[in-house]
């Protein structure tokens, strides 16, 4: 009797992996360019091989896109607060960063005290005023925050009622001891922005392994390392799932692990956790291992700073249209500077997708930005050799200072183009055999699915 297999499939911004393991051990392989392959197809092609065979289980990670945390691109979503704190998410957050529009904040007059007792009863003829403008307003999604609802749910719970009853999908902050209101306002609204992407992205997955293995037997992972498979208001979670799989999936728990992917380089411990994510919107409520995300990372954009030297800017430049050496880019990226190594058309996922004119390009705005920087720099081996030992001093420097054990674990599928300069530290191992997101997430999975049985 063959054994039965495990499924690891982790999706993220621009590219989606999946691993198939036997025994803990790796079957097969395989990463997707999301933006020219398709999640559904890649997904029942990569298992199709293997039908004869069963696949007991899959762990799935599921980050959605960042840019679609936006409320204009994901989806409308009402926000009902108690009156006087109904801007405090927007105050929390930053000025470019809103989780709904104006015309769709509304407030009720209520209050619970922090005892729990109630000082203003709820109307309910408030909340009906206020579910018939929102459909009106062809929104189908309500978020609800109200003060010290956590002490005394009573005027939530009524709320929730009444959208419910009207139709409307209706989100509430998670039940926990944490006293912030606003990071749990916060992951509200971002459940809820994030649900209807989350969703659909399910959806297409469920299709995908429609033909190989049974839906109850599909397992959806989340930053804490826990499952889930059909519970809601978890989408947050979510977002860091990947990284945390990579630390917990480590037996050893002795080493930080430096990950360096396509789409992010972020430094993990696993011994440690944290309770909050410091994001664009304000603190958000949510458990997950401490990870740091180094200022280095694949897709920045290259620039002049104000003493007209080269430099890296702030801001990633997006796999949509990718790097300019993919050959639709128009912007230089960091990974750009490689684009001559055929270690990184050997990369999987950018296999054949490497473009000769595409890298043209890049040299030809490399040249034209040295003729204007103070440096007049004509020798495009030499700045590019420049660029890419500024960029991994930094990356070594960064990582060194911000570890939290000393020694420390260097992997991924970019590991093998940024790891030489960690190869004369005595406590760093760089891992040759990449442990990629998807193989962590099915290892993981199954041990965390093992421990709830």
């Amino acid at each position: 009797m063959q054994n039965s297999l495990l499924l690891g499939v982790s999706v993220g911004d621009s590219f989606a992996e999946f691993s198939l393991l036997s025994d803990s051990n790796s079957l097969a392989q395989k990463r997707v360019y999301l933006s020219r392959e398709n999640l559904k197809a890649s997904l029942t092609q990569f298992v199709a091989p293997y039908k004869d065979q069963q696949i007991a289980k899959a762990f799935i990670s599921l980050r959605v896109p960042k840019k679609l945390l936006d409320h204009r691109l994901s989806g409308s979503v009402a926000h009902v607060s108690t009156e006087g704190v109904e801007h405090w998410l927007n105050i929390c957050g930053s000025p470019e960063h809103t989780l709904t529009n104006k015309d769709l904040q509304f407030s009720v007059r209520e209050r619970i005290l922090a005892d729990g007792q109630i000082e203003l009863p709820l109307q309910t003829e408030e909340i009906e005023a206020i579910a018939a403008k929102v459909q009106l307003m062809d929104c189908k999604k309500v978020c609800l925050n109200f003060l010290h609802s956590a002490t005394n749910p009573v005027h939530l719970e009524l709320a929730k009622k009444i959208f419910q009853e009207k139709g409307l999908e209706v989100f509430v902050p998670e039940k926990s001891d944490n006293p912030h209101e606003v990071s749990r306002w916060t992951k509200n609204a971002l459940n809820a922005t994030l649900s209807g992407v989350f969703a659909e992205l399910k959806s297409e997955l469920y299709a995908g392994l429609e033909s190989a293995i049974d839906k109850k037997d599909i397992h959806f992972l989340d930053s804490a390392g826990d499952l889930f498979q059909d519970e809601t208001q978890r989408e947050v979670g979510s977002l860091f799932a990947s990284l945390s799989a990579l630390g917990l999936a480590d037996s050893s728990n002795n080493a930080d692990i430096l990950y360096l992917g396509l789409e992010q380089f972020a430094l993990i411990s696993p011994s440690q956790w944290e309770s909050a994510w410091q994001s664009p919107w304000g603190p958000v409520e949510v458990r997950r291992l401490k990870t740091h995300t180094l200022g280095i990372q694949p897709t920045l954009g290259i620039q002049l700073n104000s003493f007209g030297r080269f430099d890296f800017s702030n801001q990633q430049e997006a796999w949509e249209p990718g790097p300019m050496f993919l050959g639709r880019g128009q912007k230089m990226s960091l990974l750009d500077l490689w684009s001559d190594n055929n270690k990184l058309s050997k990369i999987s996922g950018l296999e054949d997708r490497v473009s000769a004119q595409g890298i043209q390009r890049f040299k030809n705005a490399l040249l034209t930005l040295s003729k204007i920087s103070s440096l007049r720099d004509t020798d495009l081996h030499h700045l590019t050799k420049e660029l890419q030992s500024l960029s991994v001093q930094r990356l070594a420097m960064e990582s060194r200072l911000r570890r939290q054990t000393k020694k420390l674990k260097v992997t991924g599928p970019l590991a093998p183009l940024f790891a030489n300069i960690f190869k004369k530290d005595p406590h760093t191992t760089i891992i040759e055999q990449e442990f990629c997101e998807s193989e962590s997430t099915a290892l993981w999975g199954a041990q965390a699915l093992k421990g709830a049985l």
